[in-house]
């Protein structure tokens, strides 16, 4: 008789306990249940807006620095953690990262440089020539004289330049040397050793004057003039 009667204790009490312990998980569980919510999606929302439905939420938003999106306008949200639809405990953490554009980059100094290696660095650096302005005769070969924008500038990947490009040398300038007195092999051999051409020599009778004199020339001495110049000589026969 006791042994029944302890059987049944025991029973009861392994009964209790169960019960006991199934009452604690369902309040846990309900307790859980009540202080978890799911992360929303905020993605493309301005910054002050996608805080506020964060915090509306239950949770804590906290906005970082920016990332570089070029498919979200910037100060909007480009991205989130956690993700939406993650499932956290209520007064927890949400970080926002706004989006500050499309990436941006310095552009190079193209001034001096010959037009086909600036050409070259735009395209290796993602830019693309706009357009060509083109002038002549303002520095001594094809280069470029001025870019817009100007050097040093922060632009977008894929931004247009507009270049300004010397396309004809300028030429050398001198001063030209007096000839008349001389002869004319000297004469001759001065004006090809500086680069001018000669023109063909007009020979002239000078009483008095020794032949192959040179008695006059043009351009005349002390004048400016350009690379490759064409002198004339007149010379005494």
């Amino acid at each position: 008789m006791g042994a029944r009667r302890f059987l049944r204790v025991a029973v009861a009490g392994a009964g209790m306990l169960a019960g006991c312990g199934l009452a604690i998980w369902v309040v846990l569980w309900v307790s859980l249940r009540s202080s978890a919510t799911r992360v929303p999606n905020v993605a493309d929302m301005d910054t002050a807006h996608a805080a506020a439905v964060i915090q509306g939420s239950g949770l804590v938003a906290r906005v970082q620095e920016g990332v570089f999106d070029a498919q979200v306008g910037v100060g909007r949200i480009a991205s989130q953690r956690p993700p939406a639809g993650f499932q956290l405990k209520r007064g927890a953490i949400v970080l926002l990262y706004p989006s500050l554009g499309r990436a941006v980059q310095k552009l190079g100094d193209l001034t001096g440089s010959p037009v086909s290696l600036a050409e070259a660095e735009l395209e290796s650096e993602h830019l693309t020539v706009e357009r060509v302005c083109e002038v002549e005769g303002q520095a001594d070969g094809v280069v470029v004289l001025a870019q817009m924008p100007a050097p040093d500038t922060l632009v977008a990947p894929e931004s247009a330049v507009t270049l300004l490009v010397n396309r004809t040398p300028r030429q050398k300038r001198y001063v030209m040397p007096e000839f008349v007195g001389s002869s004319e092999a000297d004469a001759a051999r001065a004006i090809r050793t500086v680069g001018f051409q000669l023109a063909t020599v007009q020979r002239v009778s000078y009483p008095g004057v020794t032949p192959g004199t040179v008695l006059r020339q043009d351009p005349q001495a002390g004048g400016p003039v350009a690379e490759a110049a064409v002198v004339g000589l007149w010379v005494s026969r």
